[in-house]
């Protein structure tokens, strides 16, 4: 068995489904769950429903032709019409749920997830009749495979109970292929869920876990992870394998957008996650721990933030000074993306979005007890990523490229394996393409 990812930027077209056919027909010796993703920008204006009542009506009216539309030029004759039967009861459903918004102005988590659910219910069903129409046996399920907590927004899945439900479905389900819902979910007492934005990804890889399946595979418009961004670096390549940890720090900085709990249920199994392109050929699998034979792979830059130096010397040796700007910092909702502190305890320096920086500053200004100065540069995060970082001589040597461009901080990501530079910002895409020339001498 297989577990295939599909993400919605590349359900555009009738010629986007004719290559995830092809695709999927390379797989159907075995049984295969497709995982898919709602229809490109489909979550965003799903989204606008919850958040512009007014407009919900209307909005929904053309989510849904859009989706009709789709499923007429994926899909004809017996396989269009079981198709259409099965998208009119979710749209019908969909249709007096955008009234019910219209008229009431509600707009709550619960809600939000239940709307957001639409995207990849309808998604599933064209997938499906597209499939069935190339010839695969295929069957769309509209319901979430996903067993999840009430935490909506962010649920999180009940392994045990998700085991049991899909084990369930496998059984009544004879069809080679099956497709399901990503991102979604549903609780105990039938309430619908997402797992974060991005959660397709982590869908595949926790139906993976929950059913013993050793391969899943994401697809995506770019063939893998690159070393770097292609349009900012020259000769990025893809990146022929990824340890976890290396995947994990990679994924999280931004050089692939996956959802940043993807490769949880993979740690301490067997399982292999190959990232791979529909339109080029190419991938890279995710597999394992660090080995000898890894070094570094990949360059990854956050861009738009801001770093606020905190000083004072009444600071020093103060229980509770820091905890007191943390606390500051999650009154005003800003999230803290990287933190320094020196052993002289003079000073805390925060890296934050530029568009939380001024918001930040105010609450901060409020600590006069012990806060003297405060000061904000505009500043981009350079990280590079290679489990060889563990090895004192290649990060002495990555630390050495990046030491003539003066950056403000340096710290360590998860077990290791990466380095981030906190630089100003016209410093910062210099030292990105000088450490992703080092990583190009690296890559194997």
């Amino acid at each position: 068995m297989r577990i295939i990812k599909i993400g919605g930027s590349i359900q555009k077209d009738p010629n986007d489904y004719h290559l995830i056919a092809e695709k999927i027909k390379k797989f159907t010796d075995d049984k295969v769950i497709v995982v898919t993703s709602a229809l490109k920008n489909v979550t965003n204006e799903l989204l606008q429903v919850t958040n512009e009542p007014e407009k919900a009506v209307s909005k929904v009216s053309e989510i849904i032709d859009r989706h009709y539309d789709m499923l007429s030029k994926v899909s004809n004759g017996k396989v269009f019409e079981e198709g259409f039967q099965l998208l009119s009861k979710v749209t019908d459903e969909l249709a007096k749920v955008a009234w019910a918004i219209g008229m009431l102005g509600e707009n709550n988590p619960r809600l939000r997830d239940y709307v957001l659910s639409f995207g990849e219910r309808m998604a599933v069903i064209i997938l499906g009749e597209a499939l069935r129409s190339y010839g695969i046996d295929a069957r769309p399920i509209t319901e979430p495979p996903l067993i999840t907590d009430s935490n909506y927004g962010e649920a999180n899945v009940l392994l045990p109970e998700t085991k049991e439900r899909l084990h369930a479905l496998l059984e009544s389900v004879k069809s080679k292929v099956v497709v399901v819902p990503g991102f979604i979910g549903i609780t105990p007492e039938g309430k619908y869920t997402t797992i974060g934005r991005g959660g397709s990804d982590y869908s595949a890889t926790v139906i993976a876990k929950a059913l013993n399946v050793k391969e899943v595979r994401l697809v995506t418009e770019v063939p893998g992870i690159m070393t770097g961004d292609p349009r900012k670096f020259k000769g990025a390549k893809t990146i022929p394998r990824l340890s976890l940890e290396e995947a994990v720090e990679l994924s999280q900085l931004g050089a692939k957008r996956l959802h940043p709990k993807t490769f949880d249920p993979v740690f301490d199994t067997d399982i292999e996650v190959y990232v791979e392109g529909l339109y080029d050929e190419g991938f890279t699998v995710v597999k394992g721990a660090c080995t000898p034979s890894d070094v570094l792979k990949g360059i990854a830059v956050v861009e738009g933030l801001t770093l606020i130096d905190v000083e004072s010397t009444r600071m020093v040796g103060r229980i509770g000074s820091a905890a007191a700007v943390m606390t500051e910092a999650q009154k005003a909702n800003v999230n803290i993306i990287a933190m320094s502190q020196p052993a002289s305890e003079t000073s805390i320096q925060l890296v934050v979005s530029s568009s939380d920086a001024k918001k930040l500053q105010e609450r901060l200004a409020s600590l006069k007890e012990f806060v003297k100065d405060i000061s904000a540069i505009d500043v981009d995060a350079v990280s590079i990523v290679g489990c060889g970082l563990q090895r004192p001589e290649i990060a002495s040597k990555v630390i050495s490229s990046a030491a003539a461009y003066n950056p403000i901080s340096v710290s360590r990501g998860m077990r290791r394996v990466s380095l981030t530079f906190i630089a100003e910002r016209g410093q910062a895409v210099e030292l990105a393409e000088e450490l992703h020339e080092v990583v190009l001498k690296w890559i194997n």
